[in-house]
């Protein structure tokens, strides 16, 4: 089935159509996987990376194997680029190559992704990013962390103050989750008959007496926008043989809480997603001997295929009601590219009341 069918076959709640994405780091890994997702349930997604080329993202070949991780051969069908794959199946998406820490190429992907929405933007991922291995702080150059904190931090951030500077123009739309049905029914009526929706979003409309507001509140529901960033638990929990990355992802969950706390008056959506240990081609460069100190509670280290066989979203029915919430581990689930794909798009389209939430996917690893 295209993905234009399968939207178009969703109910309201469950559909993202009309609404615009810019993922950065769209060529592979999270956010490639993040992109064909949002995508199947009709957002355009607007892909933004050094090359519109994947890199396999599958395990690395054992000892004796003739192809490298990466090589076309391996790659196979994956050698698409995503917004190409996007496209072939029915969606609607574009490429733009960036680099993060440029902030002149990053207003110029902003302003084609807001073209490519009409003027919105309704989902900001900033997945950029990219790691080290050093084996310690004394021997890390300070080159390492230059180049940790630009892309890390200072791409993230570029990223975070332009989608918020376009969102604060935007007005807010009702989050799709909203739209479906009023399963608290007066008992007078059949709740067995056609579905209720909740009113259209509406500034006039206040909350409940028994909801708070902060000040500048004018009540009703709805959201400007959702911006998700993409952390690590390195930044929740020390790393071995990391110290730049583990300090740039600790910089990215308190910048997604402070944003978070300044926006939630004006409806802006920010929260950040904590991938633990997975098997990518980001991590199969990891020396062995830091491997081993990376141990995880499930058997086995996450990853697309694993979940892809199973069920593949754990956590939508939640609906968190969480504001600049405590990190949450998830200690039942194992992580992968298509799991935290599933994860975004709970933030993007499911969870009106959450932002400052830091949601750690690790297959139990910062539950110790």
């Amino acid at each position: 089935m295209s993905f234009s069918t399968f939207s178009k076959s969703l109910p309201p709640s469950l559909s993202l159509a009309g609404r615009t994405a810019l993922i950065t780091g769209a060529s592979s890994g999270i956010g490639r996987q993040t992109a064909l997702h949002l995508a199947r349930v009709g957002a355009s997604i607007f892909c933004a990376d050094l090359r519109p080329e994947p890199i396999d993202d599958r395990p690395a070949p054992k000892a004796g194997a003739t192809e490298p991780l990466g090589s076309p051969a391996r790659q196979g069908s994956r050698h698409v680029p995503t917004h190409e794959l996007i496209n072939r199946l029915g969606g609607k998406a574009e490429f733009q190559k960036l680099d993060v820490r440029n902030e002149v190429d990053f207003k110029k992907s902003m302003a084609s992704a807001v073209e490519l929405g009409n003027g919105r933007l309704d989902v900001m991922i900033n997945n950029a990013g990219i790691t080290s291995f050093s084996g310690g702080i004394e021997g890390e150059s300070l080159d390492i962390l230059d180049r940790m904190l630009a892309v890390n931090v200072k791409g993230l951030y570029i990223g975070t103050q332009l989608a918020i500077r376009q969102m604060m123009k935007q007005e807010p739309l009702a989050f799709p989750a909203d739209l479906e049905e009023d399963l608290d029914a007066n008992e007078e009526e059949d709740i067995s008959s056609q579905p209720r929706s909740r009113p259209p979003f509406s500034e006039e409309q206040g909350p409940p007496a028994t909801v708070g507001r902060l000040p500048g509140d004018k009540g009703g529901r709805g959201s400007r926008g959702n911006i998700v960033n993409i952390a690590s638990i390195h930044g929740l929990i020390g790393g071995p043989g990391e110290p730049a990355y583990c300090a740039s992802k600790g910089a990215v969950i308190n910048l997604t809480r402070q944003v978070a706390c300044d926006y939630a008056k004006h409806r802006i959506n920010v929260n950040a997603i904590c991938p633990g240990y997975l098997d990518t081609a980001m991590t199969v460069n990891i020396p062995e001997e830091i491997s081993k100190q990376r141990p995880t509670y499930w058997p086995h280290r996450g990853s697309a295929r694993d979940v892809a066989k199973s069920v593949m979203w754990v956590v939508p029915s939640l609906h968190l009601l969480l504001w600049a919430a405590k990190p949450a581990a998830d200690t039942a689930s194992s992580s992968s590219s298509l799991h935290a794909a599933g994860r975004n798009r709970y933030f993007a389209r499911d969870a009106p009341w959450s932002t400052g939430t830091i949601l750690a996917l690790d297959g139990g690893t910062t539950a110790r």
